[in-house]
């Protein structure tokens, strides 16, 4: 296969990769503004207030799944490069449980910053308190706004690593949008 072709077939493969980071920040954004489009500054701020700590802390840990299954199929495409092909799915005895795991086993390779993944380990830690609190602690909502910014920006900074190591000369952008 010619360089040429081979980078076709990568930047095929990268487009379904740049089309989850495009869910990832929209779902964080529908999160962050009450689960609203945030057309409304002050009735997504009415949602946001009103919003239960296990609803917060649900709709965090669905972030922290599409960014762990994200970096999963970066890393498999990184590993396989151009004969990767489509994802065969994910088998339930592989999967990893966090993004803070994923970015752990794959980090190092993708190029990741590792100190990412110490605060997805602490972000982990207040989906967990949110999730199986009692109540709601007076910084839940900020807490939710400042996951949701951090999971839109590292999903970002996986697609960013995929590009950089899969385009040779740097001229591949391909945008999440």
């Amino acid at each position: 296969m010619s360089s040429a072709a081979a980078r076709s077939a990568s930047l095929a493969q990268m487009v379904p990769i740049a089309g989850q980071v495009g869910r990832i920040e929209r779902a964080a954004a529908f999160l962050a503004n009450g689960m609203s489009l945030g057309l409304c500054p002050d009735a997504a701020r009415e949602r946001r207030r009103a919003m239960p700590a296990k609803l917060i802390g649900n709709g965090l840990r669905e972030l922290d799944l599409f960014l762990t299954d994200l970096i999963a199929e970066a890393h498999r495409i990184d590993r396989l490069g151009a004969g990767a092909g489509d994802d065969p799915g994910v088998r339930p005895g592989h999967r990893m449980s966090s993004a803070a795991e994923a970015w752990h086993r794959a980090g190092p390779q993708l190029g990741l910053n590792g100190e990412d993944r110490t605060l997805l380990r602490a972000m982990r830690a207040a989906q967990n308190r949110l999730c199986f609190g009692r109540l709601r602690r007076p910084d839940s909502e900020a807490t939710m706004q400042r996951a949701c910014a951090d999971y839109a920006r590292l999903a970002g900074d996986v697609l960013a690593a995929v590009q950089a190591r899969r385009s040779g000369d740097g001229s591949v952008a391909i945008t999440a949008r």
